[in-house]
């Protein structure tokens, strides 16, 4: 049975869409010199060394030299069939950076997160009169 949405829904999924397209994402790779190229929507080329993704070990360069970028531009696809392999590109970039780095970066993008379970979370905190002031050291000389 075919699940039916509504026009509402639909054109919210269709703002997610347009909004995350916003936001740099890959828009094309390739292998060249035996390394992986990608392409940002930013301009942005990263240029890895796909011997040193597991998820690629073992993936020909056959395969290496077909690269398919999803439509979203957040995984890559190389070769067809038994020998085909799929690869997360947010978890391709992640190894690259220190994980003190990543983690600051998850942390902040989830504080900025608006949701109506955080918005009334906040309602409720701000009736009980908010944070607390800090408490200042003072240093007597």
């Amino acid at each position: 049975m075919a699940t039916r949405i509504s026009h509402e829904d639909h054109e919210q999924a269709l703002a997610r869409g347009r909004e995350a397209l916003e936001e740099p994402h890959v828009v094309s790779a390739r292998y060249v010199a035996r390394m992986l190229e990608l392409v940002y929507s930013n301009g942005l080329v990263l240029r890895i060394d796909p011997k040193g993704v597991p998820a690629l070990k073992g993936v020909s360069r056959e395969a290496l030299a077909q690269p398919y970028v999803t439509p979203g531009g957040d995984g890559l696809v190389f070769g067809e069939g038994d020998e085909a392999a799929a690869v997360g590109i947010p978890g391709l970039v992640a190894r690259l950076i220190p994980i003190d780095i990543a983690r600051r970066t998850v942390a902040a993008t989830r504080g900025r997160v608006r949701s109506p379970h955080k918005a009334e979370a906040a309602r409720r905190n701000g009736a009980k009169g908010g944070r607390p002031a800090k408490a200042h050291a003072v240093v007597s000389g």
